[in-house]
């Protein structure tokens, strides 16, 4: 049986292929950044919560709109990989759709548990149990988005379904699911850390104690998962097949560049981080998540390489309602960081 068979037929798209490539790349990269301060700062605030001086209550007033911000922001890159994957996404979420289908529910349960976290709302839970459930909800959700990503690049997997066609597949059995799934748990940890780190500076720079010893803990946090996420990283690699690992190595001019630019980058952001330099370590921290998408990117195509790629689909240009979609995505996007930027100064009181 050929599994791309199960492929619904391809779709025509309304602009070339590279531009809704160009969109997938850039709103992912906005949207992994969020769900990592989401899930990080879950995780940092679950662990820290009961030490003195931590980040938690800071941390309480923020995670529940981060979540909505990242929700949001998950939409764009789903969409635009719906655009140029809709069938492989399709066929993958159909084999998993038990797990598929509980993703909202479990997002908006972690985002009614983090709320009762951050304001102590009376509900017969206790806020440490709250963040607790929520910390574990996000992973959930976390690991069934891996699950679907990593199955949809694997067509010769698909083939379980003959055996198991109840929808509750899991792509458990590729080399490459853990050690992609515990990289993006780590580098959570490393940006919930640096946000930390980043939301106490100011007053750290002024002298503040409790406010040194936040940033000081979430430096800490950062490097330390960064260091870890080194390790994982070379796990990831090396379970990746030979074929698609080679290309990395050198084999393709492209593949490698990315991915010494990639090890540059996470370079400078420890360095910087371990130096305390919080806004350096900032904008080699951003550089280093979109690198790392486009590592993603170009290893999914690598794995759908024997079956499709976007640049097959047919156009049938219609760029007037792309121009349209653009400048309202720019409208939206400006007024969001015009939002962001006013809850920032009301000190998560808006």
């Amino acid at each position: 049986m050929d599994p791309a068979s199960l492929v619904p037929p391809l779709v025509t798209i309304p602009a070339p292929w590279g531009i809704f490539e160009a969109l997938l790349l850039v709103t992912f990269t906005a949207h992994l950044l969020f769900m990592n301060v989401v899930l990080g700062g879950s995780i940092i605030a679950l662990v820290t919560g009961g030490r003195y001086n931590t980040p938690a209550p800071a941390l309480a007033r923020t995670l529940p709109t981060t979540l909505a911000l990242t929700v949001n922001l998950g939409v764009p890159p789903l969409l635009f990989l719906s655009v140029l994957f809709g069938g492989y996404l399709y066929v993958a979420s159909v084999l998993s759709a038990v797990f598929w289908l509980t993703l909202v529910s479990l997002a908006m349960a972690a985002y009614y548990l983090l709320y009762i976290y951050s304001y102590g709302i009376k509900t017969g839970v206790a806020p440490s149990q709250a963040i607790t459930l929520a910390a574990l909800l996000l992973l959930g959700v976390s690991f069934i988005m891996s699950n679907i990503m990593s199955l949809l690049q694997r067509p010769e997997a698909w083939t379980a379904y003959l055996d198991t066609p109840g929808g509750t597949i899991l792509n458990l059995g590729d080399p490459t699911f853990f050690p992609r799934w515990l990289h993006f748990v780590t580098a959570s940890l490393a940006v919930g850390g640096l946000y930390v780190a980043l939301t106490n500076a100011r007053a750290a720079t002024l002298g503040n104690k409790p406010a040194m010893a936040k940033k000081a803990m979430g430096l800490a946090w950062f490097t330390r998962a960064t260091m870890v996420q080194i390790a994982l990283g070379i796990w990831f690699l090396l379970a990746l097949p030979t074929d698609i690992m080679l290309l990395f190595m050198g084999k393709s001019g492209l593949h490698t560049a990315v991915f010494l630019a990639g090890l540059a980058a996470v370079a400078a952001a420890l360095v910087f981080g371990l130096r305390g330099q919080i806004g350096r370590t900032t904008i080699a921290l951003v550089l280093t998540v979109a690198l790392m998408v486009g590592m993603r990117d170009l290893v999914r195509a690598a794995y759908l390489g024997p079956y499709f790629h976007p640049e097959r689909l047919p156009v049938v240009p219609q760029y007037g309602p792309l121009a349209v979609f653009l400048i309202s995505l720019a409208a939206v996007a400006g007024i969001t960081w015009y939002l962001v930027s006013l809850y920032a100064r009301s000190n998560g009181r808006a």
